[in-house]
């Protein structure tokens, strides 16, 4: 596997607690310097994670500027509260990138 980064992007992974081993990254970043396309394949079943929602009101796009994932949580579930979290986790990203929350 290769270690370079494509060009135009930026990556970065981080611990911030959802796994209890501290040295296992479960939050991830993807930026892109400028919007891109995207499109998303999402799970057929009836239960579906608030940020599954999140993502198939934005895709597909023509405007997607990151990518926000973490690993140790499906955050299924959650609600209303849920879907609150994931738009304001958007919103979040958005502001700390210089974007608008509708391209995260």
């Amino acid at each position: 596997m290769s270690d370079q980064i494509p060009l135009g992007f930026q990556f970065a992974g981080v611990y911030c607690g959802i796994k209890r081993d501290t040295s296992r990254l479960d939050l991830s970043l993807i930026v892109a310097d400028r919007p891109c396309v995207a499109a998303g394949v999402y799970t057929q079943n009836q239960v579906v994670a608030a940020p599954v929602l999140l993502d198939r009101e934005r895709t597909p796009s023509d405007s997607i500027r990151a990518i926000v994932t973490n690993s140790g949580n499906a955050n299924a579930c959650t609600g209303e509260l849920g879907l609150q979290n994931a738009r304001e986790m958007a919103r979040l990203t958005a502001d700390a990138i210089g974007s608008q929350p509708e391209e995260v």
